[in-house]
């Protein structure tokens, strides 16, 4: 009788024990390398991570057991990358580890992420947390990939704002909506976008989150580079070979469009270039291209054959970037007869609405 209650108590012990792992299940690829890594904000800045497993997808499918993974809380907030060299395939996505709970990573849309139509699909199962990140991301993702053709959309901004403080509010432990937000922060310009606004408001609340911390350093950081961009410098090559600056660019309102020969939307925005400086040149307007990130010979050779009725100039893309806060193009700014930077980061049709109102005061 002893032995039976003994195994009774065994059984027991057994079925009510709690399995943490995970699940990738990705249909559409049936073998890769998984390598899944975690980083805190102190690991990022010290350029340094932990590989938390290795494994491989077979038969589109892989799953993990971390049972004996050591971590505080209730979640390890990782990322995953799914190799596969043969495809040419790298995608790195959010891996959640829960304790007690195997999370379940769903992956599809391959061949619209192959193609560059879109960001890979992924979908998150197994837990509260994972199924409310799960539409949290979805929603993102789906803004970041309508915000790729037109990044200043403030009603898409302002759907992603609602969306990172629904999810700070429940989860407000949690690193996820933080990191993304801090990335997306790192490339806006503009600084009445909606994301900005909402980044000082959490820079000003106080939480115990490592990842807040990080998010109001970046936040300062974007607000130093502010107003040390607040005026124009500029040092560049006309196509005669003879040194610019910025004293030598006179007008009422200047517009400086920062572009390369490679860069299509750089090319498809020449249109409306050309509209403004016909409409707007005998009222002040003074518009400066200034290619950057492109061999100067690549530069010369375009400007012989597409030549520009505006002044067309060369010059440090690492240089400009730096001061100006910008890492894509094409990068509009606008600045008045003193110098002073009116705008920067902005579509055109923003730039010739505040053109429209600068020029008919």
């Amino acid at each position: 009788m002893k032995y039976i209650y003994l195994a009774l108590i065994s059984i027991i012990a057994v079925s009510c024990s709690k399995h943490t792992g995970v699940v990738i299940d990705f249909a559409e690829l049936k073998d890769g390398k998984v390598e899944i890594i975690y980083q805190d904000p102190d690991m990022i800045q010290a350029r340094d991570y932990e590989r938390v497993a290795v494994s491989e997808l077979k038969d589109g499918r892989c799953e993990i057991n971390f049972d004996t993974l050591q971590f505080e809380g209730k979640r390890k907030e990782c990322t995953f990358t799914v190799f596969n060299e043969e495809k040419r395939i790298q995608a790195t996505l959010p891996m959640i580890i829960e304790k007690g709970k195997t999370i379940v990573h769903t992956i599809n849309g391959l061949d619209d992420y192959v193609q560059g139509k879109q960001m890979i699909n992924i979908t998150y199962k197994g837990s509260k947390f994972a199924e409310d990140f799960s539409v949290f991301w979805q929603g993102i993702k789906e803004s970041f990939i309508m915000l790729a053709e037109y990044s200043e959309n403030t009603s898409l901004l302002e759907k992603q704002v609602v969306a990172y403080k629904d999810f700070i509010k429940k989860y407000p432990e949690s690193g996820y909506a933080y990191s993304i937000l801090i990335g997306q922060l790192q490339t806006i310009t503009n600084e009445d976008s909606p994301i900005m606004k909402y980044c000082s408001e959490l820079s000003n609340d106080k939480s115990d989150n490592v990842w807040h911390k990080y998010l109001t350093e970046a936040y300062k950081y974007k607000e130093i580079k502010r107003a040390t961009s607040s005026t124009l410098v500029l040092t560049a090559q006309n196509l005669q070979g003879d040194t610019i600056t910025e004293r030598d660019i006179k007008g009422e309102v200047i517009l400086v469009d920062f572009w390369a020969t490679w860069c299509k939307p750089c090319l498809n925005s020449l249109p409306k270039l050309e509209e403004l400086y016909k409409n707007y040149k005998d009222k002040g307007l003074t518009i400066v291209s200034v290619c950057i990130g492109t061999p100067v010979n690549d530069w010369l050779e375009f400007s012989e054959k597409n030549p520009f009725a505006w002044q067309s100039l060369f010059a440090d893309g690492q240089e400009l970037t730096q001061r100006y806060d910008f890492n894509a193009i094409p990068f509009v700014l606008l600045a008045d007869k003193d110098g002073k930077v009116l705008k920067r980061g902005i579509t055109l049709n923003e730039a010739e609405d505040i053109i429209s109102k600068h020029l008919t005061k």
